[in-house]
């Protein structure tokens, strides 16, 4: 779904206009962003959880140059989904069957 999809889910749901939905998604992800980079985790019930994982240093490879690499401990960003999302997403083996190998 991308965001013009998402806008108009929202628009046809709440009956707001598009324009009022495209800025009251636009005022959340920046809040979300915001928080993210103040540090803090975000929790939306009903939908899941936004959290910092530690990445620590570890060794890779350059292909092109064909040399050994450090890369350095790193933050990233994970997501689990509520036990309501993913209850609903078991109940539907269709999904399942677009990402198994052919």
């Amino acid at each position: 779904m991308t965001r013009r999809e998402l806008i108009k889910e929202v628009a046809a749901r709440t009956g707001l206009s598009q324009a009022d939905a495209g800025a009251a998604l636009e005022a959340t992800l920046q809040a979300i962003e915001a928080a993210l980079t103040r540090g803090e985790e975000i929790t939306l019930r009903g939908l899941g959880r936004f959290y910092f994982k530690y990445r620590k240093s570890r060794k890779g490879q350059n292909i092109r140059a064909r040399k050994t690499i450090i890369i350095p401990p790193h933050l990233t960003i994970a997501f689990q989904p509520s036990k309501k999302i993913l209850t609903a997403i078991q109940a539907k083996p269709e999904l399942l069957k677009r990402f198994e190998e052919k």
